[in-house]
């Protein structure tokens, strides 16, 4: 079986970095650039498709990027260079958050109507075994 590389773990690794990233951006420089990160000999592009939310993550900073290519003024002031990628970063990562949350509640939206529409389900019942606190754990033993 192949060694998994990208796991709950490392995903937002992975995803911190396409947030910084700067520059032209493909799958086989991203590839490189995470298998340098994780200590491997390489990550096939392959690999790298089959998570969805890195291909997600991928288009969305690609789009941000051609976006900020296109409105970026040349500037000779290097904190103010700096103090813009930054704001690059911050905004990628943003944009990423956003998409992310927006799959989601259209997940939660979804749920929610195919268990209404279930026969024979107590939505009050179900409410209350859902809110239902976490158990405590004691990891000091």
């Amino acid at each position: 079986m192949p060694k998994k590389i990208i796991t709950e773990q490392t995903l937002p690794i992975a995803l911190a970095e396409l947030d910084r990233w700067s520059g032209k951006l493909t799958w086989a420089l991203f590839a490189e650039r995470l298998a340098g990160i994780f200590g491997e000999k390489s990550i096939s592009r392959h690999t790298l498709l089959s998570y969805p939310e890195l291909v997600d993550a991928f288009n969305g900073r690609k789009k941000d990027l051609k976006e900020f290519k296109q409105h970026q003024d040349k500037v000779s002031d290097i904190t103010l260079e700096s103090a813009l990628k930054k704001i690059d970063t911050l905004e990628a990562s943003l944009s990423r958050l956003e998409r992310e949350n927006a799959v989601l509640t259209e997940q939660f939206v979804r749920w929610q109507h195919n268990l209404y529409m279930m026969p024979g389900v107590d939505l009050e019942k179900l409410n209350r075994e859902i809110d239902k606190p976490l158990v405590p754990i004691n990891r000091r033993e």
